[in-house]
């Protein structure tokens, strides 16, 4: 067991030998069906005890997972933690969370045309959720994109605490791994020893605010090796445009930080819905991994 594996243990123990962390029992979770999955984990909506009580199950997390998804608890924009449980033959925890209703951001994403209204309300609700992560619980997400942002009731779940860290924690770049997208750029330039921070989690924030305002979803493994991001939809707020532009910096110290992305978000007017005719508005990024890559 490694020292960060040892903190973990010892600080779930802690957890759950004051009660502070509900166990359910694994009879009681009923009418199993997946929802979802990805990584080494599944996600199965479940009864609890034969009653309109619906929970999502996330199966056979580390120690890690189990703590900080207990610790950035409770917030209105973060899926609910409400216990663990052991399945039957298992040694390690499953994760009993909030069921949302509304699926992942992708598919709303992919069904819908994202109104203005929506695309600065859901930004400024993610945005809400990193914040926390961030200032208030000194915790990196590490993973952000689409599938791990939830609807439920119409408000964003942030969900998917896998490959979150302290902050200080984080990997370096000796190993790449996420959804290609989403990962910061710098993880990639091998002359340099890099480790994921909060600034990779503004650079997903960047391309997240993208999607929104383009209505588009990027391809997962882009198959030329080619990130393209093009011009946002016709009435997108150019500082919303703006802001995307400055987390999608290549240098993270270029990057705002979570509390400059929220001040600016709470700058906007939701009324304001036009682009300005300026160059901004026609702004298209492109990473070429085949360059950024050329020294593994």
């Amino acid at each position: 067991m490694s020292q960060h594996e040892y903190h973990y243990a010892n600080e779930l123990n802690r957890l759950l030998g004051n009660n502070s962390i509900e166990r359910y029992y694994s009879h009681d979770l009923i009418h199993f069906k997946e929802i979802g999955s990805g990584g080494f984990a599944s996600v199965h909506v479940a009864k609890w005890n034969n009653t309109p009580t619906k929970y999502a199950v996330k199966k056979i997390v580390d120690n890690k997972e189990v703590y900080l998804t207990k610790i950035v608890n409770p917030h209105a924009n973060i899926i609910g933690f409400y216990g663990v449980t052991k399945l039957e033959g298992e040694e390690r925890y499953s994760l009993v969370l909030e069921y949302a209703d509304g699926g992942t951001l992708r598919d709303y994403i992919r069904n819908n045309i994202v109104e203005w209204n929506n695309q600065l309300r859901f930004a400024r609700e993610i945005t809400s959720a990193i914040l926390w992560l961030h200032d208030y619980k000194g915790i990196v997400h590490g993973d952000l994109h689409p599938n791990n942002i939830l609807l439920h009731r119409g408000t964003i779940k942030l969900a998917d605490f896998g490959r979150s860290f302290e902050k200080g924690k984080g990997d370096d770049n000796t190993e790449v791994w996420g959804v290609v997208p989403y990962v910061d750029p710098k993880m990639y330039d091998k002359t340099i020893l890099y480790k994921l921070n909060e600034k990779s989690d503004i650079y997903c924030l960047g391309v997240l605010f993208w999607e929104l305002a383009s209505s588009s979803l990027l391809i997962d493994s882009p198959e030329d090796n080619y990130v393209t991001l093009g011009a946002a939809v016709p009435n997108t707020n150019d500082k919303f445009a703006e802001l995307y532009q400055k987390c999608l910096e290549q240098e993270p110290d270029e990057r705002p930080n979570i509390s400059e992305v929220n001040e600016t978000l709470n700058t906007i007017d939701i009324d304001e819905s036009t682009v300005s005719d300026s160059e901004e508005s026609e702004y298209s990024y492109q990473i070429d991994l085949n360059k950024l890559c050329q020294k593994l």
